[in-house]
C-alpha cells in the first residue's frame, strides 16, 4: 500500500507530509516506524539522516510552527503533496 510520513504541528494542528508516498506492505509498518527513530543517531550527519522527526510549518494564521512525525497515513492513488486537513 502507499503510504506517507505525516507531520503534525504543535502549534496550529496542521498535518503535513514531505516527499513522495512509497509502497510499503502494511505488515512492514510497525518496522518502519521503528527505522524512523533508529535514524535518529544520524541527525547530525546529512549523508545518513533521512527521516527527519520535526519539520517547520508555516501556520495558516501568520506563525510559525514545528510539526513532529506522527506515522504513516496511506497515500491517494494520485499521492498528496504538501498540506492535509487536520
Amino acid at each position: 500500500m502507499l503510504v506517507k510520513p505525516i507531520y503534525k504541528c504543535l502549534l496550529c494542528g496542521q498535518l503535513l507530509t514531505t516527499g513522495k508516498p512509497q509502497d510499503v506492505p502494511r505488515e512492514a509498518l510497525p518496522g518502519l516506524l521503528g527505522k524512523v527513530v533508529q535514524n535518529q543517531i544520524f541527525a547530525g550527519n546529512p549523508y545518513l539522516y533521512q527521516a527527519p522527526m520535526h519539520i517547520p510549518c508555516k501556520c495558516k494564521d501568520g506563525n510559525a510552527g514545528m510539526a513532529y512525525f506522527a506515522g504513516f497515513m496511506q497515500a491517494e492513488a494520485q499521492g498528496q503533496r504538501g498540506r492535509l486537513q487536520p
